[in-house]
């Protein structure tokens, strides 16, 4: 059996604006037309558990996911409009992304220009 290793003939779509109450099974049978589905990605929310608004589901063949973009943007599932497009390809970067700089007004280091006392100790501010 032939082993495929190159993913680029997939075709990733994101799905937006799901409903909490949507299920896996209910997306996999409104994507199973334009199958097979290689993956079905629904990511839950870190601090409640319960399914966040939106899905990744990868197509195997390119042509049917564009259809499916075509067919199922704006689709109404569990009484909320679909929104329905090609996943932007992050590729397996993390994060942050390579080159970030995080920006600092002051430029390379943060000066700490604090008046000080008679003992040349910065005086620190109590928070109100």
């Amino acid at each position: 059996m032939a082993h495929h290793k190159n993913t680029s003939t997939h075709m990733k779509l994101f799905v937006g604006n799901l409903s909490f109450e949507t299920t896996q099974e209910e997306l996999s049978a409104i994507f199973e037309p334009y199958g097979p589905i290689v993956e079905l990605v629904r990511p839950n929310d870190r601090e409640t558990g319960r399914p966040r608004g939106f899905a990744f589901v990868t197509l195997a063949d390119p042509e049917k996911g564009t259809a499916a973009v075509q067919a199922l943007d704006g689709f109404s599932l569990g009484g909320r409009k679909l929104s329905v497009n090609e996943a932007e390809d992050r590729g397996h970067t993390s994060y942050p992304p390579q080159g970030y700089q995080p920006s600092n007004d002051q430029g390379e280091k943060r000066v700490d220009d604090r008046p000080v006392d008679k003992k040349g100790k910065k005086i620190t501010y109590k928070s109100i």
